[in-house]
């Protein structure tokens, strides 16, 4: 089976993802990483701005937890625990 390829969710764009914008929630029995965008080197600045404020704006439901967002080097078929963060490139957008 071919395997997907995973597109920067900028409109219009059509490149390859290379970044995974997301914040690691939990509900106090289960945790995973919430995607809020994934992106170009292109797009990383923008698409990683328009997360932060969606996640700003997110009211989290009792016992819900969500820490803030995050870069991560995006793999195809690598599981989110094993990606890497890149603290970093988060401060060079951090607003």
């Amino acid at each position: 089976m071919p395997a997907t390829t995973v597109r920067c969710t900028r409109e219009g764009c059509t490149q390859a993802a290379t970044y995974k914008i997301a914040a690691l929630w939990s509900d106090g029995a289960f945790s995973e990483l919430k995607t809020y965008a994934y992106a170009c080197a292109d797009h990383l600045g923008d698409n990683f701005r328009d997360a932060e404020q969606r996640r700003q704006e997110y009211v989290p439901s009792r016992g819900e937890k969500l820490e803030e967002i995050g870069i991560y080097r995006y793999e195809q078929g690598k599981r989110d625990r094993l990606l890497q963060r890149l603290w970093g490139l988060e401060e060079n957008y951090r607003s």
